[in-house]
């Protein structure tokens, strides 16, 4: 997967994420910077079929998962709505298809995995 077919976040959603941002800090939140990209359904399960990172080495493991993954989509068994990887800064990747309440509603919740990387030793 090209990294140029990532999309940074439209005018819309970058108003929501500086919203979504000051509610997790004003509820006690500390999490590293979240840098948020918006994909299409495809390049989202490539991703999570690669275990979270965006570029990995070939193996047919992946494509399995990838195949398992958009099949579960495709007959509406699944849906992944956001990856968020664990890394500072904390990368977001939500899916394109989302409806805006979804988008709000799953951003609030990056930050929620955000803190929790940042802050439990144990992972």
């Amino acid at each position: 997967m090209a990294r140029s077919t990532l999309r940074e976040l439209p005018p819309e959603l970058v108003a929501v994420q500086a919203q979504m941002e000051q509610h997790a800090r004003d509820y006690g939140l500390d999490f590293f910077p979240t840098i948020f990209e918006v994909v299409d359904v495809e390049q989202l399960n490539a991703i999570a079929a690669y275990g979270g990172f965006p570029t990995r080495y070939p193996h047919w493991r992946f494509g399995m998962e990838y195949e398992r993954l958009a099949k579960g989509y495709a007959y509406g068994l699944q849906k992944i709505y956001e990856l968020v990887i664990n890394n500072d800064p904390c990368y977001a990747y939500l899916q394109m298809g989302n409806m805006i309440v979804d988008q709000k509603l799953v951003m609030a919740h990056v930050y929620g995995h955000c803190d929790f990387f940042k802050n439990n030793m144990w992972f």
